[in-house]
């Protein structure tokens, strides 16, 4: 009798065990939609010393609205794929550094940015698809769900950098700013980027179909251009004459030319000093903080969320 019984038992928690086990198969399907803000690090703008595209150079005044959509997919309970669109806005300003050189340079720019990518989310506690619940006491309520997680990828992105002229937004890469096209200086630099994103993100498990996401995310791109700087000066004369007035004007806008900070000088020998515009060392980078709502789509249910 006693031998029945424990069988009986060992069966149904193997039953129990295996059915919990698999419930995350028939939950692999989610869709996502967020909003936040976006932030650039680069050339233009940041902290003291040159730009980079570390936290540093983060300024919150520069930060702009951020839209995304996504679909993922559950691998296992532990590693998720997601594919995302992201469409936002960057932008950086010389006038909010306190460095005095770059300050002097007197650049600014704005871009949109429009974003897809492929993430990898890795839950190192795995991902939690239902609640777990109080046994004993308060029957059937349930306590919070947490599931933290890292994300790395691949993104591709388009950008278009402009600057406010004359109360006008004119594109810059059309502008060869830095020279680029004519004879020794390199070609016109492309409108689009790799990208790898990581970051970190953690889930809020609301009920079997709901869930709230908060991520932060970097992107180290592949790019030093999003900005429209990175090299050094050009002759401004030379570009306008490739380019229009409004290009050699644009090339350098420095507050004082005299300071000797920006510009080209020419020796005595009749060689050009290009001084630096930008710095090749170090590509563009920007961050995405995003909120979002989450709707797990479960194999068997019928209802569709409205958004």
């Amino acid at each position: 009798m006693k031998r029945k019984l424990i069988l009986s038992i060992l069966i149904l928690l193997l039953g129990y065990t295996t059915t919990n086990a698999q419930a995350w198969r028939r939950s692999r399907h989610e869709v996502q939609l967020g909003i936040g803000a976006s932030n650039f690090l680069g050339d233009l703008g940041g902290a003291k010393g040159i730009g980079t595209h570390g936290i540093k150079d983060y300024k919150f005044q520069v930060s702009r609205p951020t839209i995304m959509a996504g679909y993922k997919y559950m691998v296992t309970p532990a590693i998720s794929l997601k594919a995302s669109f992201i469409t936002s806005y960057l932008s950086g300003d010389d006038a909010l550094t306190k460095n005095p050189v770059r300050r002097n340079r007197n650049l600014s720019f704005r871009s949109g940015l429009w974003e897809t990518a492929i993430s990898v989310e890795m839950y190192p506690f795995t991902e939690h698809t239902r609640h777990n619940y109080r046994i004993r006491g308060t029957s059937g309520k349930s306590k919070l769900t947490i599931s933290p997680y890292f994300v790395t990828g691949v993104a591709f992105s388009f950008f278009q950098p402009k600057t406010k002229y004359n109360g006008e937004w004119v594109k810059l890469q059309p502008l060869g700013t830095e020279g680029q096209g004519l004879a020794g200086r390199p070609d016109k630099y492309k409108r689009y980027t790799f990208a790898i994103p990581l970051g970190i993100g953690v889930k809020f498990l609301i009920d079997k179909h709901w869930s709230i996401g908060f991520e932060t995310s970097l992107r180290y791109t592949f790019t030093d251009y999003i900005d429209d700087v990175s090299t050094s000066y050009y002759i401004p004369s030379e570009i306008a004459a490739a380019n229009g007035t409004i290009a050699g004007i644009l090339s350098d806008r420095a507050l004082d030319p005299s300071l000797g900070y920006t510009g080209v000088n020419q020796l005595p020998s009749g060689a050009y000093n290009y001084l630096q515009r930008g710095d090749t060392n170090y590509n563009d980078a920007y961050t995405f903080t995003i909120i979002s709502v989450h709707y797990r789509l479960i194999k068997g249910t019928k209802f569709i969320p409205r958004f």
